[in-house]
């Protein structure tokens, strides 16, 4: 792997789900009158699968000889998001990532659910500077998404998230992008990227891995087919333990379709196995 000459030629885009969240496996922490319910933390075992997750990449950019100058670390500033970035970057071992940063990128934020009330819990960066040491006070996100937000304008939200990016990440060969995300995210980035449809994409589990890879002649980036079991399209591969509490997501409907309901994914959802050399 490490001789493949075809990765040089290629820039790389990693978008993560955080992992599992702790009032989804643990409801009765949202009865809290103190709790932000709109910012929940990650479970025990979410904080696994971040270091799983943190395992995999290290493993994956050893094993193809990138280094730590290599990298570029974007998350949504919500908690189980920076946390799943915290812990990631704290796993490497074979790649020394003891100086990167972690970038909040507010365009890349959960999708407005509740009419901006998942988001009027979010703390200013300030106070996340106290407990997260990594986090870049002087990177300046793309766009503050407009709240409240209706499907429709977060779709176009993500297109612009992307038309941002170009911008900003023109083509470099060999540069390794991470964006640590939600489910509604990674899902429409993912197509947003691709420019395929919502049945292309894989649901996102926690931790799930979206791969995405472009040439220079292009901004049209590459994904694996949803059936490639060794591809990173909702990879999973890399967990011990997915959990139940935090489901696969990929729900872009509007409900009209009664087989479906709001389901727009694949027909069939299937987990990869760990293998190092996962399809880009």
């Amino acid at each position: 792997m490490g001789n493949d000459s075809s990765v040089d030629d290629k820039q790389y885009l990693f978008l993560v789900r955080h992992g599992d969240r702790w009032d989804y496996a643990n409801p009765e922490w949202k009865e809290v009158p103190e709790s932000r319910k709109g910012d929940s933390p990650l479970s025990l075992l979410g904080h696994r699968q971040a270091r799983e997750f943190g395992q995999y990449l290290d493993s994956w950019m050893h094993e193809r000889g990138f280094t730590g100058d290599d990298i570029t670390w974007l998350s949504s500033p919500f908690l189980r998001c920076m946390q799943t970035s915290e812990e990631a970057l704290n796993a490497f071992e074979k790649v020394d990532l003891r100086t990167t940063e972690i970038n909040p990128e507010y365009s890349i934020f959960e999708w407005d659910g509740k009419f901006g009330g998942w988001h009027s819990d979010l703390p200013s960066l300030e106070e996340r500077r106290h407990y997260f040491p990594r986090l870049n006070m002087s990177y300046e996100s793309n766009f503050i998404p407009e709240l409240p937000e209706p499907k429709s304008k977060f779709l176009k939200r993500c297109q612009r998230t992307v038309d941002c990016f170009h911008k900003r990440h023109p083509f470099k060969k060999r540069q390794i992008i991470v964006m640590v995300s939600h489910a509604a995210g990674c899902i429409a980035l993912s197509k947003a990227f691709s420019q395929q449809q919502f049945s292309d994409i894989t649901p996102a589990g926690p931790c799930s891995i979206y791969g995405l890879t472009r040439t220079k002649e292009t901004n049209v980036w590459s994904i694996a087919a949803h059936d490639d079991l060794t591809g990173h399209n909702g990879f999973t591969g890399h967990l011990s333990d997915m959990g139940t509490a935090t489901r696969p997501w990929n729900k872009f409907g509007d409900g009209s379709d009664v087989n479906k309901k709001f389901y727009t994914g694949p027909p069939t959802s299937r987990f990869a196995p760990a293998k190092l050399d996962a399809k880009m």
